[in-house]
């Protein structure tokens, strides 16, 4: 391996820094995966490859989401992530102080919620807590990611590049050709079905960054600081901020924001190559709300947008499809871990989205409309989380403590509860349930357990409980330990049309 100059951007240490970063909420990807299986190895071939100045960028995998909207994402290799994480660590030592406070997409310390909350301070301020009547001007960059041109976005980082490693790097990611060589994942013909103006195959060359890298997130904001710059600086808006191209400016004087629409759209022609979005753009009272990230935002309450509310009850349904299956006279509702996994955390998203907002009542709704809901999860009131009722906590080392936590949750429930070959009751309230079974006292053992049957006979005892009225829940282990004991998890509910 090369040796290398101390201050090197390059070096072991800074990529191995840079890994740990890239890996945060992606270690268990195929890719991510992957390349920890010969850790060192790999981030010793990328230091020198980078040192030698032999890198390239490996193939990108393309997709297509539809929701929100249809776009086309060309998601980095693993690898290449850690690279874009050293360039952009490196970059933001000198861009993250010239970018003016309000622009909020990806930096450090701010966000969608950010934003909202700093438009809505705007909007007191301006309208004099309701006693002047404020506008506000909406626009919106055309096909932005699709029309960056590469050499003027090049342009503007380079007077501010020092190191050469840096520079190098900097015009190698920028000018890099993802299309050139690419896997597409995803359902065929989908990718044809994009509009030409939002696929980087169909863009101009030289123009287009690749949506879902970190590195054309941050050249998106040094892009369109020059905006930034120009609206508050030469303009003197003193209510402006920018999310991506998604851009508000706030005034008493809809005249003015009229004036300042047209010098905006000729300084981004001019220096930028950009075009407004004539149908993405409003001039309105902001008595109207204001439509931004997700939000309706108004000056004493915030909603939550109707297409945000429309795409979870889509979610939702789509879940409950695959999760809860009808029968005849009985209903199950499967427990699968992939499936919960993810109910769990697209929940966990949109309510936290919600949580931002007026939406204690749109919360509500939801819950008693998708009342399969209570079958997976409580909300802990108190820390606004999810709490699962299919895996036993940690806490309960013990056969009998598994038991009264699963009885906990479901508290009017018969519980199959598996030890080893048999299901057994540990509760005198499941007295009346081995009565009806026929079931047999046990003689006294160590784990508390007083009724049980072989395993071989659930489906029968299912069936008489079913009969009878009585919902089931089948809890099983799962081949896991804590201490001596099993850890244990709900497969299914089972519960008759008549006690949902």
């Amino acid at each position: 391996m090369s040796l290398v100059e101390p201050g090197s951007l390059f070096t072991f240490e800074q990529l191995y820094r840079q890994y740990l970063s890239c890996r945060k909420g992606k270690r268990n990807t195929y890719n991510a995966l992957r390349f920890e299986a010969r850790q060192e190895l790999n981030l010793l071939e990328l230091a020198e490859a980078l040192q030698e100045r032999s890198y390239r960028p490996s193939s990108s995998v393309c997709f297509v989401t539809q929701r929100p909207k249809m776009r086309e994402i060309f998601a980095a290799d693993f690898k290449d992530r850690i690279v874009h994480h050293v360039l952009v660590d490196e970059l933001e030592r000198y861009w993250d102080p010239v970018f003016i406070h309000d622009s909020y997409a990806c930096r450090r310390g701010k966000g969608i919620h950010q934003a909202v909350a700093r438009l809505r301070q705007f909007i007191r301020q301006g309208s004099y807590n309701g006693q002047q009547r404020l506008w506000y001007l909406q626009l919106d960059i055309r096909n932005y990611f699709m029309s960056i041109d590469k050499a003027v976005l090049f342009a503007l980082l380079k007077p501010h590049i020092d190191n050469v490693e840096t520079l190098w790097l900097t015009k190698l990611l920028v000018f890099h050709d993802c299309t050139e060589h690419f896997t597409y994942k995803g359902r065929p013909g989908l990718l044809q079905q994009l509009p030409a103006h939002k696929s980087l195959l169909q863009a101009p060359p030289g123009k287009g960054l690749p949506i879902g890298n970190l590195n054309s997130q941050f050249f998106a904001n040094v892009y369109l600081n020059a905006l930034d710059q120009f609206v508050k600086h030469t303009l003197k808006c003193r209510y402006y901020l920018r999310y991506c191209d998604d851009f508000v400016l706030l005034s008493q004087d809809p005249q003015q924001l009229s004036h300042w629409r047209e010098q905006i759209s000729r300084f981004l022609a001019e220096h930028l190559l950009l075009e407004l979005n004539d149908k993405r753009e409003k001039l309105r009272p902001v008595s109207d709300g204001v439509d931004f990230l997700g939000y309706i935002v108004r000056r004493d309450y915030l909603l939550v947008r109707r297409r945000v509310v429309n795409n979870l009850r889509g979610k939702l349904r789509s879940f409950e499809a695959q999760l809860v299956k009808q029968r005849q006279y009985y209903r199950v509702y499967r427990y699968e871990e992939p499936l919960v996994e993810a109910l769990a955390g697209s929940l966990a998203s949109y309510l936290g989205h919600l949580s931002h907002a007026d939406s204690f009542a749109l919360q509500n709704r939801i819950w008693r409309e998708f009342v399969f809901l209570e079958q997976y999860f409580q909300i802990d009131e108190t820390q606004q989380k999810l709490i699962r009722r299919h895996w036993v906590t940690n806490g309960f080392r013990t056969v009998l403590g598994q038991y009264r936590c699963f009885r906990g949750f479901f508290t009017s429930d018969v519980l199959f509860f598996q030890v080893g070959r048999f299901i057994e009751f540990y509760g005198e309230a499941d007295q009346a349930i081995a009565e009806l079974l026929g079931l047999k006292r046990m003689a006294d053992n160590r784990r508390g357990a007083l009724w049980g049957f072989p395993i071989k006979q659930a489906r029968y005892y299912l069936r008489r409980l079913l009969k009878a009225g009585f919902p089931v829940v089948c809890i099983v282990e799962t081949g896991l330990y804590l201490g001596v004991s099993q850890v244990r998890k709900v497969v299914c509910r089972v519960a008759p049309v008549v006690c949902q």
